[in-house]
C-alpha cells in the first residue's frame, strides 16, 4: 500500500472515531442537534468512502471495525458513569410459558411456530426460486441469478419474521405468508411454461 493509501485509511479511521463520538455527543444533549447528527453522519460516510478508496472491502471493514470499536468505548462509558438507578427490578415475566392457572396454549403455539418456521421458509425459498427465475428471464449468468436467489431468500424469511410479529391475527399472518408463495408459484408456474 502506497503513502496516498495509508494516509486516506487513517483518514477513514480517524473519521470512524470522530463521527461515532459526535453522535453520542449529539444524542447525549437535552436536544438533539440536527446539525450535530447530519455532521457526524456525513463525517462517516466520508470515513467509508474513504476507506474504501484506499483498500476496497478491506479498508471498508478497517473503517467499520473503528467505529464499532468507538461505539463500544461509547457505551461502556456509559455504563460504567451511569447513576445507579434507584427503582427496583422489573418482576415481570415475557409469557413464555403461563402462570399457575392459566392454560397452556400449545395449538397455538405450535400454529404460532408452523407459521413462523416452515411456511415462511417454504414461502421464502419459492419467492428465491421465483427470483431466479426471473434474472435467468432478463439475461443474467446463472452465476449471478443463483447468488442473488441465496442472498433473497433470507431477507425474504426476515421480513416475513417481522411482519408476523407485528400482526397477530392468524388471518393476516396466514396472508403474509401466503402471498410470497403464491406470487412466486405464479412466476415459477407461468415462467415454467414459458420454455
Amino acid at each position: 500500500m502506497d503513502a496516498t493509501m495509508s494516509v486516506l485509511l487513517w483518514a477513514g479511521a480517524t473519521g470512524a472515531f470522530g463521527g461515532v463520538l459526535l453522535l453520542r455527543i449529539s444524542w447525549g444533549r437535552a436536544r438533539r442537534s440536527i446539525a450535530f447528527n447530519a455532521a457526524a453522519w456525513a463525517l462517516l460516510v466520508a470515513a467509508l468512502a474513504c476507506g474504501m478508496i484506499a483498500a476496497g472491502a478491506w479498508g471498508v471493514t478497517v473503517v467499520s471495525l473503528c467505529a464499532i470499536g468507538m461505539a463500544l468505548l461509547c457505551l461502556a462509558h456509559a455504563g460504567w458513569t451511569a447513576p445507579r438507578g434507584r427503582a427496583s427490578a422489573s418482576n415481570r415475566r415475557a409469557h413464555m410459558l403461563p402462570e399457575r392457572n392459566e392454560p397452556l396454549r400449545l395449538g397455538r403455539r405450535a400454529g404460532t411456530f408452523v407459521l413462523a418456521v416452515p411456511a415462511a421458509l417454504i414461502a421464502s425459498l419459492i419467492a428465491g426460486l421465483a427470483v431466479r427465475l426471473l434474472c435467468d428471464r432478463a439475461g443474467w449468468r446463472e452465476a449471478d441469478s443463483n447468488a442473488l436467489m441465496l442472498y433473497s431468500m433470507p431477507l425474504i424469511w426476515a421480513v416475513l419474521l417481522v411482519l408476523l410479529l407485528l400482526w397477530p391475527d392468524r388471518r393476516k399472518q396466514a396472508g403474509i405468508v401466503a402471498g410470497p408463495a403464491l406470487a412466486g408459484a405464479l412466476v415459477l408456474l407461468l415462467g415454467g411454461a414459458g420454455r
